[in-house]
């Protein structure tokens, strides 16, 4: 349709005036030498792959000539982009679509991935970065795991070829010009040659973007879907090249890698979502967060699989279904986010664009060569299990499928709206998300805590039960000790929350206990510092959500309109003094800079029958013509407790003389955050210790 539209105004012989058309035609030329550059980079590598002699080196070469050439233009298209974003060409779609003139260099930054061309592009850089420094280190698998590679590339790049094939679209161009998004050109401004002059500024970003958190957070989790590719490639290769164990060792440093950065990534969107929408709180199991998370989640069993097959060979199969089905489902995340089909139940995702037969296609390869390569060679590797029930190898075996249940769960739950449109069912998603998911996660939560203290009294292979029991005697026994404080002060209360809480407690004494003494050997002190990690975030979000509270509440002489209203929220006149939970709240000021509007709330103690400061938090309302308002909170943070507050209506006038502010108390999340911050260190820890290893295996 675009190339018709470009047809038809150059038919009408309209001059534009002011367009730098140049970047947009060298970008969309280095597109294409990518995309055939990525094709024949795929045909090389795998016809290597399929003679019975020596590869040729020759063919290698090409292979990788073409790889790299592929590279160099992605890096170009990049490059390209940013040049057009921070020049301010309005020209183009993208450019008008994301940005603005207004919007601070930091921002302007996010502008590259905001929308789904530039997301592609990020995804694909990343992955063909990673794809070159495979080229250096994969020696003789270099064949199989680049072909895979490659392959991979050709469907990410086709997303940014924008062109109509008979009724079919493949791919968004970053590249597209503002007037060719137009069918008709008819009574719109681009008629006119100089249509630039009236174009002043873009869209702009969506406000809630406007945050440092989105800044870091896309990349870094393109980039843990990028390193999810590298375990896939492998594990494919063994089966290509039918050496079934050998590629193990390779791809656990790689999956290591894209685990912490994948949770990385996640982890910051939900520092994001904490500081920025109004929910109070850092995950709403919102469907595309689930499909971040889902991958995560089964790259974690995984690994433990990867694990347990150097032991006991049984759990090999498992190892490469889950390796490879974690990469499938970064890829089905790509599909939910970008097909529209979560439109209607997401606030994080995209409308459709065209691109859903495409994004399928992209799936189903993928998904078809796992199933493929899986069943041909299962005969080959498959042993008669030889489980010994007290191992640390069968517990670990054990918690990573419980690891998988518990991603099924969410998968299947958050999968109702493609089950819907596939099959013109209507089954509606849970009422309430949040207490549906967290009711149903809890059990599983409770059994991997539980494996994982089971797995610190455990060496591989036979143990002694009366050791175990032992062993274990003390950390249980501390358990329960520690676990009366919660109960009695009452930051647990719930039993199935007081169980949870047991057996999170028991798991991180259990670590400790290990540490100290040596329980098992080999003692892994990067395993030790992720698990304790993972189980304080665990803790310390039962802890914070068990105990949050809206500590505001109408005490004006205002009515707010309904019962939940003036139960939730605090009408404030400026200057006035009013009580809220222990303080005494003063709405003193607004201040405007740009579309945002920031107020100043005082929050005061009483000493000495004196109003004293203890703080002031400043939310504030960004009110986008284009986009309507958005509302940011604003958080003071303590060692135990943040105190959270934002804007839920203010004054008609520009300068209010009233706001409504709804306040909450999130005790513990410290915790939580401590937790997740040692978990992503302990995995760090693993995956440079890992390349130590084989580093010094290698000398």
């Amino acid at each position: 349709m675009y190339l018709c539209v470009l047809f038809r105004n150059l038919h009408m012989n309209i001059q534009y005036i002011g367009e730098h058309l140049m970047p947009g035609m060298i970008g969309r030329t280095f597109i294409w030498i990518s995309f055939v550059a990525a094709i024949l980079a795929t045909v090389l590598y795998f016809l290597n792959t399929r003679r019975k002699n020596e590869p040729l080196k020759a063919t290698r070469s090409y292979a990788r000539g073409f790889f790299i050439l592929h590279v160099f233009s992605l890096v170009s298209v990049a490059v390209i982009l940013y040049y057009l974003i921070f020049r301010h060409y309005f020209e183009y779609a993208y450019v008008w679509e994301y940005s603005s003139s207004t919007l601070p260099v930091k921002y302007i930054i996010s502008c590259f991935w905001a929308g789904q061309e530039g997301s592609f592009l990020v995804w694909a850089v990343f992955q063909a970065l990673i794809g070159l420094v495979l080229i250096f280190i994969t020696r003789d698998w270099e064949d199989h795991v680049l072909s895979v590679v490659s392959l991979s590339q050709v469907f990410v790049t086709s997303m940014m070829l924008g062109v109509h094939f008979l009724s079919f679209r493949i791919g968004g161009s970053p590249f597209t010009l503002l007037r060719e998004t137009y069918s008709n050109i008819q009574d719109t401004i681009f008629q006119q040659p100089d249509y630039l002059s009236v174009v002043k500024d873009g869209n702009g970003l969506n406000p809630l973007l406007e945050n440092i958190w989105m800044t870091i957070h896309p990349p870094i989790l393109f980039l843990g879907y990028a390193l999810a590719l590298v375990p896939f490639a492998y594990a494919i290769s063994g089966l290509m090249r039918k050496e079934y164990y050998s590629w193990i060792k390779t791809a656990l440093p790689w999956t290591l890698l894209s685990l912490t950065l994948l949770g990385a990534g996640i982890l910051l969107g939900g520092a994001w979502a904490y500081v920025s929408l109004t929910f109070g709180g850092f995950w709403s199991w919102d469907p595309v967060e689930n499909s971040s998370l889902v991958p995560w989640m089964t790259l974690i069993a995984g690994l433990h699989f990867l694990l347990v097959a150097r032991k006991q060979r049984y759990a090999l199969l498992a190892a490469y279904i889950f390796i490879t089905l974690s990469y499938v489902l970064v890829l089905y995340a790509s599909f939910l986010t970008r097909s529209g089909v979560l439109a209607n139940s997401s606030a994080h995702s995209f409308g459709d664009n065209g691109m859903t037969v495409q994004l399928l296609l992209f799936l189903l390869v993928f998904l078809a060569i796992a199933i493929v390569f899986i069943a041909i060679r299962t005969k080959k590797f498959s042993e008669k299990r030889s489980e010994i029930l007290l191992s640390r190898e069968f517990w670990m075996f054990l918690g990573s499928i419980i690891i998988v249940l518990a991603a099924f769960q969410i998968i299947f739950t958050t999968s109702l709206p493609v089950f819907n449109s596939i099959f013109k069912t209507n089954i509606a998603p849970p009422a309430d998300r949040i207490g549906f998911y967290n009711r149903l996660q809890t059990p599983f939560v409770m059994l991997i805590a539980g494996f994982i203290a089971f797995t610190q009294f455990l060496h591989y292979n036979v143990n002694s039960g009366r050791v175990f029991l032992k062993k274990m005697a003390v950390p249980f026994g501390l358990s329960i000790v520690v676990l009366i404080p919660f109960t009695i002060v009452g930051i647990v209360t719930r039993m199935n929350l007081v169980i949870a809480v047991f057996f999170i407690l028991f798991s991180i004494l259990s670590s400790l206990y290990n540490l100290i003494f040596q329980s098992a050997r080999p003692r892994n002190l990067a395993a030790i510092l992720t698990h304790s990690g993972f189980l304080f975030f665990v803790l310390g979000t039962i802890m914070t959500f068990s105990n949050s509270k809206t500590i505001s509440t109408n005490t004006s002489r205002f009515d707010l309109g309904d019962m939940k209203a003036n139960a939730e929220n605090l009408l404030l006149m400026k200057g006035d003094t009013l009580y809220m939970s222990g303080f005494y709240v003063v709405y003193n000021h607004s201040s405007k800079a740009g579309n945002t509007t920031t107020y100043s709330v005082d929050f005061l103690k009483t000493k000495n029958a004196k109003y004293v400061k203890a703080f002031t938090l400043y939310p504030s309302v960004n009110r986008n013509p284009r986009m309507g308002d958005v509302y940011n909170p604003d958080t003071r943070h303590f060692i135990w407790t943040d105190y959270y507050t934002y804007i839920s209506s203010t004054g008609t006038n520009l300068d209010s003389d009233y706001i409504v502010i709804k306040a909450i108390r999130n005790p513990y999340i410290n915790v939580l955050w401590a937790g997740a911050i040692l978990m992503i260190a302990g995995l760090s820890y693993a995956f440079f210790r890992r390349m130590r290893k084989r580093q010094v295996n290698n000398t």
